[in-house]
């Protein structure tokens, strides 16, 4: 497969927000959020099809996910958050987690999606990071 630009982010070729990451995949804020705290969970692998993913890798992404989808609702106040399977746009699998404040629908929020500011982007991975570490103690 070639590279994408997940491929790039994950390899430090380009700049991306990255509030976790191990050996398996990473997670990043969306640089398009919708809504604060969008995240990225992109499994290190470049498989285009989440369901080609060996179950190991699978079953670590989806994991993986949980965990920050719980530091998330936890730091960010959020109602709940929401996962969608993307593949589409970049062929990369990964999830999207949208952090969602309130009871408003997922079709409502999506249309939302501007660039994010870099700074801002960055503090709230900062402190993401840290939410995340006292998740995950």
């Amino acid at each position: 497969m070639s590279e994408t630009i997940f491929t790039k982010i994950i390899n430090r070729e380009i700049p991306g927000h990255f509030i976790y990451e191990d050996e398996v995949c990473v997670a990043i804020l969306d640089a398009f959020p919708a809504v604060a705290g969008q995240t990225l969970v992109i499994p290190r692998e470049p498989v285009d099809y989440v369901f080609d993913l060996d179950d190991a890798t699978y079953l670590h992404v989806f994991a993986v996910a949980k965990k920050i989808a719980t530091a998330l609702d936890i730091e960010l106040k959020t109602e709940r958050t929401c996962m969608v399977l993307e593949g589409f746009e970049v062929p990369h699998a990964h999830l999207k987690l949208y952090p969602v404040p309130d009871t408003t629908p997922l079709g409502q929020v999506l249309p939302n999606q501007t660039k994010g500011d870099p700074e801002s982007l960055a503090a709230l991975a900062t402190q993401l990071k840290t939410a995340l570490a006292d998740t995950l103690a």
